[in-house]
């Protein structure tokens, strides 16, 4: 014996919907700041979009963190929240060996775009299996402390002392000779 029912198109759907979980669809418009960034004087998309704009002061360190005037520093995490922590332990990875202010340091995704246009610089953005933290661990140590050796290189090169002459801590790099900041 067979059922021969009709498929109505509220059956479709909701039959659909229990099976599947729907669709959804998003979409982002951005704003005149981001757009007024993304172009070029003459009004042509600039090559880098997907970066955002900052205060025009901020300095982008590496691919992982910003550094604004205000001393706040934005370190970007590549994988998504889901429990395992990540968006405070993968930018205390990298906060740890800049040698920088805990109270001083914000969180954000940073951008798959980027990721894909820049060959990778994000490298593992996949979030699975409860290795995050584990997988990324290494990387985000060295960007870390590249940053802090840039910084202190940039410092020495201001002061016309060696950089072996200068320490960092707590957000703040030190001529140790002198205890200039």
């Amino acid at each position: 014996m067979t059922l021969n029912r009709e498929l109505t198109r509220r059956n479709f759907i909701v039959t659909t919907a229990a099976a599947g979980g729907g669709m959804a669809l998003g979409f982002y418009l951005p704003g005149p700041q981001v757009l007024a960034a993304a172009t070029d004087l003459e009004g042509a998309i600039s090559g880098k979009p997907w970066i955002p704009p900052t205060d025009g002061a901020g300095a982008e360190v590496n691919a992982w963190l910003l550094i604004s005037p205000d001393d706040t520093v934005t370190i970007r995490v590549a994988q998504s929240e889901m429990g395992e922590g990540v968006f405070t332990s993968m930018p205390m990875i990298i906060a740890e060996e800049l040698q920088c202010d805990w109270s001083k340091v914000k969180a954000e995704y940073a951008s798959a775009n980027r990721s894909l246009q820049e060959g990778g610089v994000y490298k593992r953005m996949s979030t699975n299996g409860s290795g995050a933290v584990r997988r990324s661990r290494e990387y985000l140590q060295q960007a870390g402390a590249s940053a802090r050796e840039r910084l202190i290189q940039a410092a020495a090169t201001e002061w016309k002392v060696p950089a072996s002459s200068c320490t960092a801590k707590d957000s703040v790099v030190t001529h140790t000779a002198t205890g200039r900041t």
